[in-house]
């Protein structure tokens, strides 16, 4: 893309959505990146099958920087799905990318991440879309994996009646800290979101929240609905919940709400008194919990998904 295409990657890459001087991150990010993917959907063009990536790393002590950049033009749509792993290495490594999203009037973009990086991985992101007059940014993200995860994908709707749905799911085992959330800024009328966060720990894992709805003022009849829940499967597990919202009109809907719960030991009883083992149990009511984030993946992810929380879930 840089090479055919030059100046439309000169328009996009860091200047509108994430320029190097937004954080500490971006910057190293900005001066550092090496390749990734540029997407361009013309005016019209509605691609039927989902795109598909795949990011692994490749050598331990290694920083990745890959950028990818999404622009779907007016009505025009898009599905992209993105998959990382890595070997498990001795030595850490960082994996900070930078994911700029142009949804532009009546377009539609899902951007799908299934992050399954090793426990010696650092994973620092930073993920953000602008949304136009009436287009729609869906976020689906499953992250496992990984030392400490850091990542809050930003969606600012632009537009008179744009929309943005955040879906994610994030699991924490022993000696993982996710720190995971969504960030919605509400920077015109008649825009609405949905946020949807569940998270998964054990073994002494950690799993954060943490989120930022904001209504700028003129954003009148805008509606934001925010939910966050937390499965804790073992006693030696935490997590914490920190949403912030600020609101600057009057004229707006807002919803939150969080629920944080142990395993319930009577479905446990409940499912081994119908044959099943402890771990087979642990497992079902796992995929229930998560069952609201799994019908939105394709089938094959949604079965990759199910099958590596439940490898996590035994320690392998």
């Amino acid at each position: 893309a840089v090479q055919k295409y030059p100046e439309l990657v000169k328009e996009y890459f860091m200047t509108k959505c994430v320029p190097p001087q937004d954080n500490k991150l971006s910057a190293l990010h900005g001066a550092l990146w090496s390749g990734g993917s540029f997407v361009y959907v013309p005016e019209g063009v509605k691609i039927a099958q989902p795109l598909q990536i795949y990011f692994i790393m490749a050598s331990e002590a290694e920083g990745q920087f890959e950028h990818t950049i999404i622009i779907a033009e007016p009505n025009s749509s898009v599905n992209y799905i993105e998959g990382c792993s890595a070997p498990r290495y001795s030595k850490a490594s960082i994996h900070s990318a930078v994911v700029e999203i142009f949804v532009k009037k009546n377009a539609r973009v899902r951007y799908t991440s299934v992050q399954n990086w090793s426990k010696d991985i650092y994973n620092l992101n930073t993920k953000r879309a602008i949304v136009g007059e009436r287009g729609i940014m869906e976020w689906v993200s499953g992250t496992l994996g990984s030392k400490s995860t850091m990542l809050y994908p930003c969606s600012i709707l632009s537009g008179k009646g744009a929309r943005a749905d955040h879906l994610s799911i994030a699991f924490a085992g022993s000696g993982q800290w996710k720190d995971t959330g969504a960030k919605v800024i509400h920077a015109a009328p008649e825009t609405s979101s949905t946020v949807r966060g569940k998270s998964i720990c054990m073994g002494g894992g950690i799993t954060t929240y943490r989120g930022l709805l904001q209504v700028n003022k003129g954003a009148i009849n805008s509606k934001a609905s925010v939910s966050c829940d937390a499965l804790m499967l073992d006693e030696t597990a935490k997590n914490n919940t920190f949403p912030t919202m600020k609101i600057n009109e009057e004229k707006v809907y807002v919803a939150h709400e969080a629920t944080v719960g142990k395993l319930s030991a009577e479905k446990l009883f409940y499912l081994m008194s119908r044959g099943l083992t402890e771990e087979q149990a642990m497992q079902m009511v796992v995929s229930g919990f998560i069952e609201p984030i799994m019908k939105e993946l394709p089938f094959e992810y949604a079965v990759e998904l199910n099958k590596l929380i439940q490898l996590e879930m035994t320690g392998s």
